[in-house]
């Protein structure tokens, strides 16, 4: 209603025939009222008052006073008003008032305004409100005469103009003239269901903007303009349609006249705003550098500029130059964009770079490369009329980008870029050259010119102490790429006299020259050596550098030899190059006065060399460095780095002589006289295993690599001494204070220990280790300090079984046991220490280990230290500890000593325990009476150790946890107090009460008591049990089934509706694309596993009818609920339970086939949670394959809608990469399963196939992290080959079927509901002589799939239709894009089409695509005559 209750509608007409009445000043009132009357007047076939409202808008922006037009055009009000009416008034009567008041003129027109620039006016008005002195107390009346011609007035009126175009608050009246016309280009997008009127009231006002390209750039470009002014500027208030703005710009250009001279008018006009907006854009991270622009529209614009410049500007230049030669297009953009040619010559290029290649052209590979040569000329040609250092800047970014890009240019123009830019004075611009070495070396290799350019520019290089740090690191990786363009050139031998030369000292005592020294250009020459040379030509490079004997060249070529040695693996390389690295190292004598670095190469070849060499080579070596090596192993400190080489050598010597060769003893001595030495210092007190080789120096340093490279080592030192050093025995142990970084380094030291074969095979060794260990529990005077105690227990954790003796395990088990704490001190270890001790035991009580003095009081004493852990795990642990030890005294014949140690066992267990020991003494109750159970041997003495009183007062406790449950447990606050006691949690937390936790395992212990005895003693409790487990289970907490469970074994009668639970459960979002382990993935959720193990009770006995019953309460509850998903589960579980379901006696009886409807329609939901979705697909299939006898016609059908509206629904959704596979695989079971119900239903199967095929192709690339993009890209596209595979495996089951697919009935004989058959069965159900099921499939799928072919061409080349409510800036979307590798995954399925699609239905496929989709088609069909078609063969 409006104003006094009357119709909105005539509010609305009786509001804008007031627009007239009144004066500027109330102008911003009367719009306001306009718009307030507009909202509430509902949408419908009236639209007299919107149109009298927007010729009015329209009039009053063209015509009158100039100042006054200017006022409406630049007000956002007047153009939110107009983007109103644009979406009310139809578009026949739309287009004819636009073009009556010319409104793409008035569209020009402001934004030539907004663009324009004018000085700032102070304390003007705008149409938005206020006189031009409303601020101002003192100012003087405003004239008010009625004479509309005063020169006062219209002076005031040009100052409000001017103000509101110079004013922050301009944007909004840009953004909300960039609406209106999105909204109303949005409307021109007629779909084949709209009328013939509206259509060709879409055509009419598309023909408004189709004007010559020209004309057209009074629009778009003050309209990049703006764009480019909001990038440098933060509005006043947040832009919301600014997405759409570019969009919105490239639809426009799409409607002008196309003409012969487009690119150029882009060229001339649009060129330079545009790049420069590109360049702002590709700067990175928003907030310094575009204030106005955010991450996501940042995206956005610069995807849609790019896609409009590739599209008009550079594909139109490539296009004129490669049939023309015509180089106008790239000439006049090169110089509109040259203003701002440091930020615009680099996108200039990326663009041109990057463009598409032509699709089956006939354009070779040599004309695009000459055509981006060409571009890159002109750029730089134009560079030379900037100043010296604009153009610098320019060309070194053009340069980094091509050398980014690997583009393929010419070494002559790039050798004209380094003269003419390479040099800056005396020093050189390295970011440049980098660029330049990086794109093509031969710049620098092939001509004398560059040759004479390369020589100066490495002369630089030989004075480092002239470069900054940051030119350091470019020429030293400048130098790096010459390298590996001598190797490409196979010209490598040339590089080492170049290095060779630079890198020896100018002065004798001078060091090496460091760019030349530097470690990544030796691993690079080594990388290339084998690659790049043969055998002979590195013997010929080795021979020329032993022949370099000039004075300061030594060091330079030990230097290079080493890289050299380091490089060499292939075996005719290492024949031919091992010793003669070795004999050039040491053409000069080894002398202490040269530096570490140098002595550390000598070392490193010489042990390369004897590792490599037969045992006669390693004697020869070895007798020659012997002499040296013993000197420095004695006399150099050892935190010098050749020290370590050396040492590393000697280690090298004595392995190439083991065992017993000539000179194995004195290696080893010599080993064992440096240990020993580094040893004698002191102990060591942690390791730093992850050091790395930049390290210092240190005894650490030897220690950790002879644990890691040289565990041989040890097994020496253990040979000649008989003990391990008690340095290295340091290592695992901790000091009382129980450091943090010695416990790492000690629990590190032992699994490294353990990790070498070559320990874990010296018998000697190990027994060793072992029995220290052991020895550190026994050793110990009082209980194990936590960390010592961990250490030891961890250690014997991960020895493997069959390292420890009988007599080891025995003696660990002794001293754990006489180890433990006191009833006093129970708290004196955690959960976590307990579980670590009791895993040690089970793994040495599961071989035969009958320690001395073993008693089952032991297990007693273990569970009375358990009394404060009340941990679930480690109490199971305790059982399984309990069964262990108990089984080794049952079996086999009972003696002496097992008869008396169960008899003591069975008095221990025959007393009554306190309330806080029932959970311990339940869990040996039960192992005890479970296990002796089991043993043939000892039922003789059941009656002896009293079982039966067992039993009953394992009943009678049970009893007792039950009311101790009761009393210690309020039912409002069980899930604060047993948080801690759910399956798996990583939570442990104390409790006041033992209660549930007893409960919980006398519950589980009385299956080893009868039935019937249960029933009786706990007959009194079950409803308490049954009003526990729903209070826990109302709580989330898990252990509420396991209390159900119960109930459903020993008391059904108390659970009426055993389904009719909370079946809450925590889960996480499916992390994959796979279905096949949706409920897997739940089962990570709490209590998933509990659930199902209840359900599985309850419906152990329960006949079909019952079943069917609980699915039928399952499916009719409310799926949304927050148990949703455990329903879900329970669904699943009992479907599996009902395999081999019969038919329905009667079509009104619930049966599976009503299941599968009431799945289909949940699937169906358009926000269902990805975990759902999958376990109810999952369902759906299951049902189709189990239950296939059941499932009608109309259940076929459905499953086939139901793919194809989830499918339609998905498309373009974030559920894209979980609902496909799911989708896929419920149409392959159909497929497979119910092939024969397809007959005469193939159209269903067609449409399902087409949405699917929608689905795969039009998906959204997920965004990726910024920290590792690439990585997360190429797991999209890995995903999509994947979805794709699973498509085309689709389309060959159909065009190519299986024998059984065709063959079986798929209904199991259900006459109930046979497949209809119609016309187009006909094909298919004919008989033909020697005529084969398969055949005729094929023949009946020809008829058919090569629709879902045509949709599959038409998709690459349309545009997707848009989806409802989603904004596209008015603009339309481009074609989908697919991948090669997607391409290569479908194209078994696309040429299993083809082989069953006959002449006359291909050629129907090509009448139905346009000329864009039938080039396609025919590259397609060429692809499949030439690799896919069979021929026989």
């Amino acid at each position: 209603m409006g104003f006094n209750g009357e119709p909105a509608e005539a509010a609305l007409v009786r509001t804008v025939r007031g627009l007239d009445h009144g004066d500027a000043d109330t102008l911003p009132d009367r719009l306001d009222l306009v718009w307030d009357a507009l909202e509430k007047a509902p949408r419908g076939s009236f639209h007299a008052a919107e149109e009298m409202l927007l010729r009015w808008l329209l009039k009053n922006m063209s015509t009158g006073p100039a100042a006054n037009a200017a006022r409406f055009r630049s007000s956002p009000r007047v153009w939110h008003l107009l983007s109103a009416v644009f979406d009310r008034i139809p578009l026949f009567s739309l287009a004819k008032s636009l073009a009556d008041r010319r409104f793409v003129s008035i569209l020009q027109q402001t934004l030539k305004d907004l663009t324009a620039p004018q000085p700032p006016q102070p304390n003007v008005a705008s149409v938005n409100g206020g006189g031009p002195d409303a601020n101002m107390p003192d100012a003087p009346p405003s004239d008010s005469s009625t004479n509309k011609r005063k020169r006062k007035r219209t002076e005031a009126s040009a100052a409000d103009n001017a103000a509101a175009r110079s004013a922050p608050d301009s944007l909004q009246t840009a953004e909300a003239v960039f609406e209106a016309v999105r909204a109303l280009l949005s409307r021109c997008d007629a779909q084949a269901q709209e009328s013939v009127m509206y259509r060709m009231g879409a055509e009419h006002i598309k023909s408004l903007f189709s004007s010559p390209a020209a004309e057209a750039m009074g629009i778009l470009v003050p309209w990049l303009g703006i764009c480019n002014l909001v990038a440098d500027r933060t509005p006043t208030e947040p832009l919301r349609e600014q997405p759409s703005w570019l969009s919105t710009f490239s639809t426009l250009w799409e409607l002008h006249l196309q003409g012969p001279g487009d690119a150029t008018e882009v060229a001339t006009h649009l060129s330079g705003p545009a790049t420069r907006l590109l360049a702002k854009l590709n700067r990175g991270t928003p907030a310094p550098g575009l204030p106005g622009v955010e991450t996501a529209v940042r995206d956005r614009w610069t995807r849609d500029l790019r896609r409009f410049l590739t599209r008009n500007l550079v594909l139109p230049a490539r296009a004129a130059f490669l049939t023309k030669g015509n180089q106008e297009v790239v000439r006049i953009t090169v110089e509109m964009s040259s203003p701002a040619a440091a930020a615009t010559f680099p996108v200039l290029y990326d663009l041109v770079s990057k463009s598409p290649l032509e699709h089956g052209g006939r354009t070779s590979k040599k004309d695009y490369e000459s055509w981006l040569q060409v571009v890159f000329d002109v750029l730089v040609h134009a560079a030379k009329n900037l100043n010296r250092d604009s153009k610098q800047v320019a060309v070194r970014a053009l340069l980094e980008l091509a050398a980014d890009r690997s583009s393929p240019l010419s070494a002559a123009s790039l050798r004209g870029v380094c003269n003419e830019y390479g040099s800056l004075g005396e020093d050189y611009d390295w970011s440049l050259l980098l660029s330049v070495v990086r794109l093509n070396p031969d710049v620098f290799l092939l001509t004398d010119a560059g040759k004479g350019l390369l020589n100066k520019v490495l002369a630089k290089t030989t004075q480092p102490e002239s470069l900054s740090e940051d030119d350091a690191g470019k020429a030293a990786q400048f130098i790096v790429l010459i390298a590996d363009g001598y190797a490409q050139g196979r010209d490598l031998p040339t590089f080492f006299r170049v290095w060779l030369e630079h890198l020896a000292p100018s002065k004798p005592k001078a060091g090496l020259r460091p760019l030349w020294a530097g470690e990544k250009l030796a691993r690079t020459v080594a990388k290339l050596i084998q690659a790049s040379l043969n055998p002979s030509q590195l013997a010929e490079v080795l021979d020329w550098l032993a022949s370099q004997t000039q004075a300061g060249q030594g060091m330079a070529r030990i230097h290079i030899l080493d890289a050299i040695s380091s490089g060499l693996s292939r075996e005719e390389f290492v024949d031919a190059a091992s010793m003669k690295t070795f004999e050039g190292v040491f053409l000069e004598d080894y002398s202490k006065k040269e530096p570490p670095a140098i002595s550390a190469r000598r070392w490193m070849v010489a042990s390369r060399s004897i590792a490599r060499g037969t045992l006669e080579e390693a004697g020869r070596i070895w007798s020659r460095i012997r002499s040296d090596i013993k000197s420095t192993l004695r006399k150099q400190p050892v935190d010098r780095e050749d020290t370590l080489t050396a040492f590393k050598c000697c280690a090298a010597a004595w392995l190439a002589h083991y065992p017993g060769a000539e000179h194995e003893e004195d290696a080893a001595a010599l080993l064992c006289s440096f240990v020993e030495r580094l040893l004698k210092d002191g102990e060591l007190t942690s390791l730093d295993l992850g050091a790395g080789a930049a390290s210092a120096v240190s005894r650490e340093t030897y220690v950790a690599w002879i644990l890691s490279e040289a565990p041989r080592i040890l097994g020496l030192l253990v040979d000649k001494y008989g003990k391990i050093p008690d340095g290295l025995l340091s290592l695992l142990t901790v000091p009382r204070s129980e450091d943090a970084e010695r416990v790492g380094s000690a629990l590190a030291v032992s699994r490294l220990l353990l990790d070498r074969e070559s320990n874990v095979n010296n018998h000697k060794l190990m027994d060793l280790l072992v029995d220290i260990v052991i020895s550190m529990i026994g050793a110990a005077k009082e209980n194990l300090p936590r960390s010592q105690g961990r250490i030891a227990v961890q250690f014997l954790l991960d020895v493997p079984d069959e390292v420890l003796s009988r007599a080891q395990r025995e003696a660990a088990m002794k001293s754990l046991v006489s180890r433990l704490p006191k009833e006093s001190d129970a708290d004196a270890l955690d959960a976590q220490t307990w579980r670590l001790v009791l895993s040690l035991m089970i793994k040495l009580m599961n071989r035969p280990t009958f320690y001395e003095g073993m008693s089952f009081s032991h297990l007693v004493s273990i569970a009375r230290c358990l009394v404060t852990i009340r941990d679930r795990n480690t109490l199971e642990l305790l059982r399984h500890l309990a069964v262990l030890t108990v089984r080794q005294m049952t079996s086999g014949s009972l003696e002496e000593r097992e008869k008396t140690y169960l008899k003591d066992a069975a008095t221990l267990l025959d007393n009554s325990p306190s309330d806080p020991n029932i959970p311990a003494h339940v869990v040996l109750v039960h192992a005890f009476i479970s296990t002796v159970q089991a043993s043939p041997a000892a039922k003789k003495l059941e009656g002896d150790l009293r079982l039966d009183a067992l039993r009953n007062d394992l009943c009678r406790t049970a009893s007792r946890a039950v009311q101790l449950f009761k009393d210690e447990l309020e039912l409002d606050a069980v899930q604060d107090q047993l948080l801690q006691t759910a399956a798996g949690s990583t939570t442990y937390m104390r409790r006041t009460g033992p209660g549930l936790l007893a409960l919980l395992f006398a519950i589980e212990a009385l299956g080893v008591v009868d039935r019937q005895v249960v029933r009786e003693t706990l007959a009194s409790a079950a409803p308490s049990l049954l009003e526990a487990s729903d209070a826990l289970l109302e709580k989330s907490i898990s252990e509420g089934w396991d209390l159900r469970m119960f109930l459903a074994n020993y008391f059904p009668e108390a659970l009426p509706s055993p389904l009719q639970v909370n079946m809450s459960i925590k889960t996480s979002a499916p992390a994959g694309d796979d279905d096949e382990h949706a409920d897997g993935e739940a089962a990570s959720g709490l209590g998933k596993t509990a659930l199902l193990r209840y359900v599985d009770a309850v419906v152990q006995s329960a006949d079909e009818g019952t079943k069917l019953g609980y699915l039928r309460e399952l499916l009719l509850g409310n799926s949304h609920s927050q148990d949703g998903l455990g329903r879900l589960l329970v669904v699943y579980r009992l479907i599996q339970h009902l395999k081999g379901s019969r038919l329905p006696e009667s079509p009104d009886q619930f049966s599976l086939a009503h299941v599968h409807n009431m799945l289909c329609e949940h699937l169906r939901q358009p926000d269902l949670n990805p975990t759902r979705f999958l376990l109810t697909a999952k369902a759906i299939r299951l049902l189709l394959d189990q239950a296939s006898v059941c499932m009608t016609q109309w259940n076929i059908d459905l499953t086939l809608s139901t793919v194809a509206v989830v499918a339609a629904q998905a498309t373009g959704s974030d559920n894209t990469h979980h609902a496909f596979p799911a989708l896929a695989r419920l149409v392959e079971m159909v497929i497979k399963r119910h092939r024969k119900r397809l007959d005469g239903h193939f159209h269903i199967l067609i449409s399902a196939l087409q949405s699917l095929l929608r689905l795969l192709l039009s998906r959204p690339p997920p965004p990726p992290p910024p920290a590792d993009a690439a990585a997360a890209q190429k797991h999209h596209h890995g995903q999509w080959e994947r979805h794709a595979r699973l498509f085309s495996r689709l389309l060959t089951l159909i065009c190519e079927p299986t024998v059984a697919s065709v063959s079986r009935s798929g209904g199991g004989g259900n006459a109930a509901q046979p497949a209809a058959p119609d016309d187009a069965a006909a094909p298919s159900t004919a008989v033909l002589p020697l005529d084969s099921d398969k055949d005729r499939a094929r023949r009946y799928a020809g008829q058919h799939m090569y629709l879902v072919l045509m949709q599959y061409v038409r998709l690459q080349v349309e545009v997707p239709a848009q989806k409802p409510g989603q904004k596209g800036g008015g603009g339309r979307g481009a074609p989908v894009v697919v991948p090669r590798g997607v391409r290569e995954a479908l194209e078994p399925g696309v040429y299993s089409i083809l082989d069953v699609t006959s002449q006359d239905m291909l050629r129907v496929l090509s009448d139905g695509l346009d000329a864009g989709g039938r080039v396609i088609f025919r590259e397609m069909y060429k692809d499949w005559q030439r690799f896919g078609k069979w021929s026989g063969v």
